[in-house]
């Protein structure tokens, strides 16, 4: 009887833990999202025209865990839902990257930056804003930013009622 009693206080937290993983309130589909730009807030150095094909995150969840990979820089973002499970944000960056500016000053950037925070729309669609920032500690000409509002688009599907 005691045996009992032991495997089953070992084994319901784990079959609890188990089964509640599945159950998540998170309706964001994972996979690859194309960003389409609606408002531009920011943008010093004429970024977004240049980095208009490589918008796109590949987005995993694990849990309340957000991980995507951003196509600009080959970037990596990590971040996470937040409480109330339809929004979320996200922050990544790099160092030491080799770019143009403007289209004719090359620069070494010290670190390239993004910050994004998106609210769900429904399974395959986000909107939120994007901010992206050049920092070059030695050139004030190759420090710039880029801030812009988007749509988070999956495969092309659209939520229902949207255009």
């Amino acid at each position: 009887m005691r045996a009992v009693s032991t495997l089953r206080r070992l084994c319901l937290p784990a079959v609890l833990a188990f089964t509640l993983a599945g159950c998540l309130p998170y309706s964001q589909n994972e996979g690859e999202y194309e960003l389409i730009p609606t408002e531009t807030l920011r943008d010093d150095c004429g970024l977004l025209a240049k980095f208009q094909g490589n918008l796109h995150l590949n987005i995993q969840i694990s849990g309340r865990v957000v991980r995507a990979d951003f196509g600009v820089q080959n970037m990596q973002l990590l971040g996470y839902f937040l409480e109330d499970g339809e929004a979320f944000t996200a922050d990544g960056s790099v160092a030491n990257v080799s770019t143009t500016v403007d289209g004719a000053n090359e620069c070494l950037l010290d670190q390239v930056q993004v910050h994004l925070d998106a609210t769900t729309r429904c399974a395959t669609e986000f909107n939120g804003q994007l901010r992206l920032a050049y920092d070059a500690n030695n050139d004030t000409a190759c420090t710039c930013e880029l801030w812009f509002r988007f749509d988070g688009v999956q495969g092309n599907t659209r939520c229902e009622g949207n255009p």
